[in-house]
């Protein structure tokens, strides 16, 4: 009673897509003025924020998403379209950056639309908005966080005072532990923070993790990749070829590999639309990354079961089962194919129409014959939408 039986024979069902790392529903933080050192006011060195906060602007784990999570229309429908039911919402400022949340692309209500409250607490190297002088360099980044780690140490065998950051720190260390870093060298130094204070970092990455892969694969990290591919160089003129140097076209050339070296060195990774110009590239990079070897199979679970387990949703999101929430896909054909068309993407059994499933596919090879001009061949190619 209350169902609807819909027949889609000859159609394929798939898991609505997770994408474990952007800033969806996050407003963009607004960026302090230039500090001391020719930036034409006083240094400031410790926090001008009002409270018992950290001394140090850049360390804001009391930061959740859950309280500043907005729906966003337009973006929520760009994700959908492409494939996606549901987003791990980061705010990406600071170093230490609080918690992040797991929203569904719902277009009902915040309320509604929250999944998972807390899924990892966040961390990067860079300080952000902070209005204070230091750090003011990677090592400097690098020397703050492993401070706000003995500081937080230091803090639970004390009774003197309050610090809200600490407090929050020290609560969410229980959470998985999601860190930005940018380039194979940062996710080494990362790990190496993590393996001082046992904790095990989730690592955002920036897709060169080939160029290093045994030392990234002894670190023990599990990945979130984007697949930003660079568009080839023009090399045509010779004077402006001199300018692209061997290591930009071997970057250029092996970057689409690196999902397949992952999979074959037996990294565990999710794959993100983020650093993508459009989200709408999503789809042709992916098919280019398993051209370079990725297996479908692998392809498939990077975007659904594995970053499900890596933000603890899996309960809800990430494969079809019973009891799970209703976010899956209707397309034409395998959905890794240039042809597929993503007909419907539904999202907490809301459906979300994306190219309208009784349209007459015309697409084909058709011979004409025409009075006066004679046999022609006519080609329909191209996508739904």
């Amino acid at each position: 009673k209350g169902y609807v039986v819909i027949d889609l024979k000859g159609k394929y069902i798939y898991p609505s897509l997770i994408d474990a790392f952007t800033s969806y529903g996050i407003a963009e933080s607004q960026r302090a003025t230039a500090g001391g050192f020719g930036g034409g006011r006083q240094s400031i060195f410790t926090s001008t924020k009002k409270g018992a906060y950290n001394w140090n602007e850049a360390i804001r784990p009391e930061t959740e998403v859950k309280t500043i999570f907005a729906i966003d229309a337009k973006k929520a429908d760009d994700l959908r379209k492409v494939g996606f039911g549901s987003v791990n919402a980061i705010n990406r400022d600071g170093i230490a950056r609080g918690t992040s949340a797991a929203v569904s692309l719902t277009d009902a209500s915040e309320n509604l639309a929250m999944i998972k409250d807390q899924t990892a607490a966040n961390y990067s190297f860079n300080k952000g908005t902070s209005s204070n002088d230091y750090p003011s360099s990677l090592m400097g980044s690098i020397a703050l966080l492993r401070q706000t780690y003995l500081d937080a140490g230091w803090y639970k065998g004390q009774k003197e005072e309050y610090n809200i950051s600490l407090e929050e720190f020290n609560k969410q260390q229980n959470l998985p532990q999601l860190f930005e870093a940018d380039g194979w060298q940062n996710i080494l130094r990362a790990a190496k923070i993590g393996k001082e204070f046992g904790k095990q970092y989730i690592i955002k990455s920036n897709g060169d993790e080939y160029q290093r892969i045994d030392a990234v694969k002894a670190s023990g990290a599990s990945l979130i990749i984007p697949i930003n591919f660079a568009k080839a160089f023009d090399v045509e003129d010779p004077a402006e070829a001199r300018n692209v140097s061997l290591g930009q076209m071997k970057a250029w050339e092996l970057a689409p590999t690196n999902p397949a070296v992952l999979e074959k060195a037996g990294v565990n990774f999710a794959l993100t639309t983020f650093s993508l110009d459009n989200p709408r590239d999503f789809w042709a990079n992916l098919r280019i990354a398993i051209e370079n070897g990725l297996t479908e199979k692998q392809a498939l679970l990077s975007v659904t079961e594995v970053p499900a387990k890596m933000l603890g949703i899996s309960d809800k999101v990430g494969s079809l089962e019973k009891g799970k929430l209703a976010n899956f896909l209707i397309t034409s054909e395998n959905i890794f194919k240039s042809s597929n068309i993503i007909y419907e993407n539904w999202v907490q059994g809301k459906r979300f129409i994306v190219s309208k499933m009784d349209v007459t596919d015309l697409r084909g090879v058709y011979n004409l014959n025409a009075d006066g001009i004679g046999a022609l061949t006519l080609k329909i190619t191209g996508t739904g939408g």
